[in-house]
């Protein structure tokens, strides 16, 4: 995910409460962050910061170590004792004399320091810097919320229809048929939460750097076979054609598992926006060195202007344009991809609708 900028994540300036026993740093860092754009205010002593921050709580804190009565080390040591750890960011200010207050004050809770004289440039550098960190990192909690109650949510459903599904069977009369068509829902239901739960478990591993592939050359029917025996009958209820294009003896070097999860994603997510009599196309061949697959549907599509960031693992298109609900799938998908050493990209196929192919090494 590309890294956003300030004024991609809110107002440029930030919430700011300068503490300073000395009315003419009060002033200087006042002029200057004010300058910049961010709301100051400022505070002349300890207890007067702490009446400052009961008031109103401020993204971040400029404090000095030394000042007479409440030092900023009590300070810091209150503000970090508030509910919710107090001000996102707590900036120390000391003197370069005075190393020892400055590593006390990082072990205690500070989140960064500044030494005087203080560079103008370097002020505002370092806190718009601490200001952008933060609110990213607000930005992936909330998304990380977000992602959670979809995930719930998607499994609600089929585990409040399998409760339905056993209170039918349960009934004595119920005719041969129909048993093995609710036996036969149930195993759907259950493969899709399993794929639901593997989505997140390869999410977790990618974020965390642990995930590995065991490549090997295998024909491709290894990873397509099964796809198509999964949502082949998961089309046919829907009324959607799923076709395959291409030969299942082709070879290429791959981890016939994780390829499979990659299509799986990309298969459920087509066929989740392709209308009724619409059609999802498997197709497979050779391209140069590499051997392309590529799943493309009759549904919306996905603007071009939303094309470069559907790949990101808390993003979805305007129109929902994710696998599996919660957003995951098309993110497992090019991580399982880039594993192997290749690509994912998308566009708009001959089919009218999205286009979604993988490169991999033959």
């Amino acid at each position: 995910m590309d890294r956003p900028s300030l004024s991609s994540m809110g107002d440029a300036g930030g919430d700011v409460l300068v503490v300073d026993d000395s009315p003419d740093m009060l002033a200087l860092y006042g002029h200057v962050l004010s300058d910049d754009g961010h709301k100051v205010r400022t505070a002349q002593s300890g207890l007067e910061a702490l009446r400052r921050v009961d008031e109103h709580e401020p993204e971040l804190v400029l404090l000095d170590v030394s000042m007479p009565g409440l030092d900023g080390h009590e300070v810091l040591r209150r503000l970090r004792a508030r509910r919710g750890g107090g001000p996102a960011v707590i900036m120390f200010t000391a003197a370069r004399r005075e190393p020892g207050s400055i590593e006390a004050g990082l072990k205690e809770g500070a989140d960064a320091y500044l030494t005087k004289p203080i560079d103008q440039r370097e002020l505002l550098a370092r806190v718009r810097a601490a200001l952008e960190n933060f609110r990213l990192k607000k930005m992936l909690e909330s998304q990380r919320r977000d992602h959670i109650a979809m995930l719930v949510h998607d499994l609600r459903h089929p585990l409040s229809s399998l409760g339905l599904i056993a209170e039918i069977l349960e009934s004595e009369d119920m005719p041969a048929a129909e048993r093995h068509a609710a036996v036969a829902q149930i195993r759907s239901m259950c493969t899709e939460m399993a794929r639901l739960v593997d989505g997140v478990l390869a999410a977790s591993r990618l974020e965390a750097g642990v995930f590995s592939v065991d490549v090997r050359p295998v024909k491709v029917r290894a990873a397509v076979e099964p796809v198509l025996a999964v949502f082949t009958p998961i089309a046919t209820r829907r009324k959607v054609a799923l076709e395959f294009d291409g030969s299942l003896d082709l070879e290429v070097r791959a981890d016939p598992t994780k390829l499979r999860q990659a299509l799986d994603n990309l298969v459920a997510n087509a066929l989740k926006f392709t209308p009724r009599a619409g059609r999802v196309r498997v197709k497979v061949w050779r391209d140069g060195p590499n051997v392309a697959f590529e799943i493309a549907d009759t549904g919306p599509g996905i603007p071009a202007a939303e094309q470069s960031g559907i790949f990101d693992r808390y993003k979805q298109g305007s129109r929902g344009r994710a696998a599996g609900g919660a957003g995951l799938g098309l993110a497992i998908a090019r991580g399982i991809a880039e594993a192997h050493g290749g690509t994912i990209s998308v566009g708009t196929g001959d089919l009218g609708g999205a286009a979604f192919r993988i490169l991999l090494p033959a």
